[in-house]
Parts: C-alpha cells; sequence; structure tokens
C-alpha cells in the first residue's frame, strides 16, 4: 500500500475539518492524505485526478470529476446521504461509493427528539420573551402535553428507529411509514405501520422525516400533503432540506395550521437570511448540527479513514452503495 494517495475534499459554506485522525491512520497504513477545499466540480475534479481513493465531504461528485479519477478505487463519503454523488455512473467507471451511515444515530435522534421537545414546550419562544423581560407562560405560544400525542416517522432506518425508543420512553405512541420495510419490522419495534404516507400525516401529532433525498421525497412535504395534516401539528425535519417546499411550509406556519416546524436541514444551506421563514416566532432552525458531537466526530473520521483502507488493501469498504457494480471493480484483492 506504500505511496498509495487518499485525496479529501470538502465544499465551500463549511467549517474547516480537522483531518488529524484521518491523517494519522492513513500513515500508519502506509499511505498519504491530501485535503482540498473544492467549491465547485471541476476543482473537485482537479483534486480527485490522482487520488487512489477520495474521502468527500459535500462536495459534488459529477461526471466530470468522475471521468478524470481514473486511478480511484473508492469515495468514501461522509455521512449517510449520497445525492450530490453520482453513484450509478462511479458505478460504470469502476468506483465503489460508501457511505457512513452508522456514526451519528444517537446524536441525530437525540437531536430530533429535542427539536420535538422544544416546539411542544415553545422553549425558543418562552426563552426570547424571557430575556426580553416578559414574564409570561404564554410566550411560548400554543404549548401541548406530550403524553398521549403521536409520532409520526417518514422513513424508517437506524435513526428513526432509535427515535421511535426514545419517544415511547416519554409517552409518545409511534406510528411510521417506510415502502422499503418489511411492516413486521414495524411491529417488532412497537411501532405502528401506516399503510400510506397520506395516514402517516393525518394522523400523527408530530411528524419527523427520516428518509433520504431522491426524486421520489424532493417536496414530498408540500401545500397538498401539508393540508393533510392535523391542525395544529408540528414538524420535524433532521433529513435533508428539499424534503420540505420551505413556501408551503411558510403558508402552513404563517397561517397557524401548523403549531410549528422545526428544522436542521434546509433547501439552501447555509440558511439564506432573506426567507421569510426566518420572520417565524413558530419556527425553530439549527444549522445541520444534528450529526455532531465530539464522538460522532472522531468515529466519522476513523470510519471514513478505515473504509479508504479497505479499498486501498483491495478489499469492498464496508456499506458500499453500489454493490453491483462490483465485477466492475478490477482493484479488488489487489
Amino acid at each position: 500500500m506504500t505511496g498509495r494517495l487518499v485525496v479529501g475534499v470538502e465544499g465551500p459554506g463549511t467549517p474547516s475539518r480537522d483531518w488529524s485522525i484521518e491523517r494519522d491512520l492513513l500513515d500508519a497504513a502506509g499511505a498519504t492524505l491530501m485535503t482540498s477545499i473544492c467549491p465547485s466540480e471541476e476543482e473537485a475534479a482537479a483534486a480527485l485526478s490522482h487520488a487512489d481513493a477520495g474521502l468527500v465531504h459535500t462536495s459534488p461528485i459529477t461526471e466530470l470529476t468522475l471521468d478524470v479519477a481514473s486511478k480511484c478505487r473508492a469515495l468514501i463519503l461522509g455521512g449517510v446521504g449520497y445525492e450530490h454523488v453520482d453513484v450509478e455512473l462511479a458505478a460504470e467507471r469502476g468506483i465503489a461509493v460508501a457511505n457512513v451511515p452508522d456514526y451519528c444515530v444517537e446524536e441525530v435522534s437525540d437531536h430530533a427528539l429535542a427539536l420535538l421537545l422544544a416546539l411542544a414546550r415553545g422553549l425558543i419562544p418562552l426563552h426570547a420573551s424571557s430575556r426580553r423581560g416578559e414574564w409570561d407562560h404564554s410566550g411560548g405560544g400554543r404549548l401541548t402535553r406530550i403524553r398521549g400525542c403521536r409520532l409520526g416517522l417518514y422513513g424508517f432506518g437506524r435513526i428513526a428507529r432509535r427515535l421511535a425508543d426514545k419517544a415511547r420512553g416519554i409517552g409518545l405512541s409511534v406510528m411510521a411509514f417506510d415502502p422499503y420495510v418489511d411492516r413486521s419490522e414495524m411491529g417488532d419495534a412497537s411501532v405502528t405501520p401506516a399503510e400510506s404516507l397520506a395516514q402517516l400525516l393525518s394522523s400523527s401529532d408530530f411528524v419527523s422525516l427520516h428518509t433520504h433525498q431522491t426524486p421520489e421525497t424532493e417536496n414530498v412535504i408540500n401545500a397538498d400533503s401539508i393540508r393533510l395534516m392535523k391542525p395544529g401539528a408540528r414538524l420535524v425535519n433532521v433529513s435533508r432540506g428539499a424534503l420540505i417546499e420551505e413556501r408551503a411550509l411558510y403558508e402552513a406556519l404563517r397561517s397557524g395550521h401548523l403549531a410549528g416546524a422545526a428544522l436542521d436541514v434546509m433547501a439552501e444551506e447555509p440558511f439564506d437570511m432573506r426567507s421569510p421563514l426566518l420572520g417565524l416566532d413558530n419556527l425553530v432552525v439549527t444549522p445541520h448540527a444534528a450529526w455532531y458531537s465530539e464522538q460522532s466526530g472522531r468515529e466519522l473520521s476513523r470510519k471514513m479513514a478505515g473504509r479508504a483502507i479497505q479499498s486501498l488493501r483491495g478489499e469492498l469498504p464496508d456499506h458500499t452503495i453500489n454493490t453491483q457494480a462490483e465485477p466492475r471493480f478490477s482493484w479488488l484483492d489487489s
């Protein structure tokens, strides 16, 4: 493995990463790490053109990049989502794409529950009104008792399942809709399966989104689907901003049809400060931080480096997404 080059790329608009964990692990394995901030696909292509493996944080990986990454065995993505990478084209080019879906399950489920509680108890507006000297219990808007309410989960992967466990512990009943998960798995987790997204939305007091961004799910929460939600329901999104049509959400929050929403992700990141959503008191926003803790940051670094090392050893990286293309991976066992 001596002499192998691993390139770490990250997109613009995010805090600079500390690559020391990845560097130490790769050094110990006999590989060299180079890093680059790549605001454009051209810069990502230039950075990865001589790489034997890539560690990718948010940078778009398109045909331009894949066409020049002729030496690259694997692209290891810094997170769960992979909408910024052309996975099928990578498979055609003989490049494995792996993600890290198992590093921040506790953090994201904790964050989703914290946002739910903040909405239910009006914590953000109550804090703001108290800081203004308004000692008034009604400053939080419409508050609700949590026990006896229903949490609806759109998607039932690792994070949603962990959130379901935590939510039941504070008295919520849980329903889930996921067309790719067998209903028996929900039953085994003491979660009621929904027949459809419409049923989930219409029967839940809180809805939390936990699905990938795909053409099928983009703007799945829109004016029509929001109308199906209970008056006074609350929406939480710790998944992908593109799942929500933000103008429709603004109208539902402004009219009071939804009592509140809490978003850790937005369609445009960093947050567009001109968005009318910012003028609403019943919206809570956090800066795509649900994944983060000191522990999860270190775990992500270790797992990304470990999966790159697997590819350099001629092994298929853990959690490879495009495994169907394994016959094209000529570098396996080499």
